[in-house]
């Protein structure tokens, strides 16, 4: 497999920032173009302009330290900050707006009633990517 020049990173936490943008570093090629994601995922009957002071102040905070990691490794980057009732649809259609050839993501192991019903942002992604992805997965605590 050639290493990609365009990656995904889908951030969720601080933790994520850090861990997956280095990761994808070392995985492109040269000077690869990264696209650094975070979803504000509402819930579905919270209007997606609603105002989240605290959630957009997160989404800054972790997209501006995933910035400075790929920087300091002579990337291309840009982030962007999606609204979605669905992170894994979210998700999906930026990888095929943007031809992404590998998207980066973290996983967690603890699952909320409605990931047990509905399925995970995983499970939906394994499911419907339109590239490669890489799950960084940590052991079990």
């Amino acid at each position: 497999m050639k290493r990609p020049e365009r990656i995904l990173i889908g951030l969720k936490t601080l933790d994520h920032a850090c861990e997956l943008t280095e990761l994808a570093c070392h995985l492109g090629a040269a000077a690869a173009s990264l696209l650094l994601v975070h979803v504000i995922e509402l819930p579905d009957s919270t209007p997606l302009y609603a105002e989240v002071p605290e959630l957009e102040s997160t989404a800054k905070e972790i997209l501006d330290k995933a910035f400075r990691i790929a920087a300091s490794n002579q990337m291309q980057v840009r982030t962007l900050t999606v609204r979605a009732h669905s992170a894994a649809s979210a998700l999906l259609d930026e990888m095929k707006q943007n031809k992404i050839e590998l998207s980066v993501l973290g996983y967690h192991h603890r699952r909320t009633l409605g990931e047990i019903i509905l399925g995970t942002t995983a499970q939906h992604l394994v499911k419907n990517a339109t590239c490669r992805l890489l799950f960084n997965i940590p052991p079990r605590s």
